[in-house]
């Protein structure tokens, strides 16, 4: 049902989602998304939660050292290098995301925790790589990780209107401008 839900995300957005709709598409009845997780915002954490876990199985899946500046590598890798058949799970990420950013939101708490854990791991890198001296010790991590999940995500939301962009000059061109600024 999570994959019938983020299916219908993607293609209607978050306000276009039904639980009826979720059971249909994921061949069982109409009230058994209802049933089986209770709310909208429960599949929709649900969503998250399970897209979050794909980009993370994505992201380790070359067995690559993510200790320190390795572990942005990974990150700028995961965000520019995503399969062809991610679109749809990158988009209802996405609007999973912007919808719930709304104070009153029911998902707007689940989602900033869900953006801390991101932002916690690429400022835990940072002091890592720091510590490593591997980049430049006055590198302020908070700042740096802000700036890099806002360039990550962006591009992210630019390739959903433009796949046809060469992601290889894009990963690229990011690591020449890590590399200048950080290392």
């Amino acid at each position: 049902m999570v994959q019938a839900a983020i299916e219908l995300i993607a293609e209607k957005g978050v306000p276009g989602l039904t639980m009826a709709e979720v059971g249909v598409r994921a061949g069982y009845s109409r009230g058994l998304a209802h049933l089986h997780f209770g709310s909208k915002e429960k599949l929709l954490s649900e969503c998250l939660a399970y897209l979050s876990h794909d980009f993370n199985i994505q992201r380790k899946k070359d067995g690559s050292d993510t200790t320190g500046i390795n572990g942005i590598y990974s990150l700028v890798n995961a965000y520019t290098q995503r399969p062809e058949d991610s679109v749809k799970r990158i988009r209802a990420m996405f609007f999973i995301v912007l919808d719930s950013s709304v104070a009153d939101s029911p998902l707007y708490g689940f989602v900033q925790d869900y953006n801390k854990k991101n932002m916690a791991y690429v400022e835990f890198k940072l002091s890592e790589a720091k510590a490593l001296g591997q980049i430049k010790p006055d590198v302020d991590a908070q700042s740096a990780a802000f700036i890099i999940m806002s360039l990550l995500r962006g591009i992210s939301v630019h390739r959903l209107n433009n796949a046809a962009k060469d992601s290889v000059a894009v990963k690229k061109e990011i690591l020449r401008m890590i590399g200048k600024w950080l290392v």
